[in-house]
């Protein structure tokens, strides 16, 4: 675990998120969905400019920056994410999925970072390949969710253009693109995680774990030859223990 100071910070960070998630997802239309962005997004400028925020969520945000100067430009990747996520996901390139996953999962990396005392920001394309090497295993293991959803993560170029809308998916195209998106995750793991050494001593291990418990569900689904449209890939209690420990 973090050090409770670290911890209470992180779940801090982790509410403004949570809070700019929730406020899109319950919109009633995609225009308020996209007016609430927006409005998250002019906090953010407000708080860049020494300016309080409008809603009281931002505050939180400008708490954290307050404490340890977060970078806010990932702020606002991560809230153009969100907005990518109000259109449809679906006829997505390589270069269109890496720049997803920058946004929704290694901005959160970067911005994590000087909570978890990172002195030298050479480090921080490394914290952003991790949240993306994540990102990427959570793609692989949600194909069949997000189908459901009419939505596919899948590039055109890895799944020989697979797109929701034709049908069921298919289950060799999906294996396809499934299995070159673990490749892909792997190797951002392996920048990821060549970074950790630039964390305070006390939070490498729980980032550390994260990477591999992570990781782990990557070997899961390999371990299933790329199967993920019939079960979601876990990774048991006893398994994130032993990679825990290890």
């Amino acid at each position: 675990r973090l050090p409770a100071a670290k911890r209470a910070d992180v779940e801090r960070l982790y509410a403004w998120g949570r809070w700019c998630d929730d406020g899109g997802d319950a919109a009633a239309a995609p225009r308020l969905a996209l007016e609430f962005v927006e409005r998250a997004t002019q906090d953010v400028h407000r708080i860049a400019a020494g300016a309080r925020p409008v809603a009281a969520e931002s505050g939180w945000l400008a708490e954290l920056v307050g404490r340890h100067d977060l970078p806010l430009q990932a702020a606002l990747a991560l809230l153009e994410g969100m907005r990518s996520d109000l259109a449809p996901a679906s006829g997505l390139s390589e270069t269109d999925l890496l720049r997803y996953c920058f946004r929704v999962a290694g901005a959160v990396g970067v911005l994590l970072c000087p909570i978890l005392g990172l002195q030298d920001r050479r480090h921080l394309p490394h914290a952003a390949a991790l949240g993306m090497g994540m990102q990427l295993t959570n793609i692989a293991r949600d194909v069949a969710d997000d189908w459901r959803r009419s939505r596919c993560y899948l590039p055109v170029e890895w799944s020989a253009g697979l797109r929701p809308g034709d049908g069921p998916p298919d289950p060799r195209r999906v294996r396809q693109g499934v299995r070159t998106i673990l490749d892909v995750a792997d190797r951002y793991y392996t920048a990821g995680e060549a970074g950790i050494g630039g964390l305070d001593p006390d939070s490498r291990l729980a980032i550390r774990a994260a990477s591999r418990i992570y990781h782990a569900i990557g070997t899961r689904i390999r371990s299933r030859g790329y199967e993920v449209l019939e079960a979601r890939a876990r990774v048991s209690t006893f398994g994130k223990l032993s990679l825990f420990a290890r």
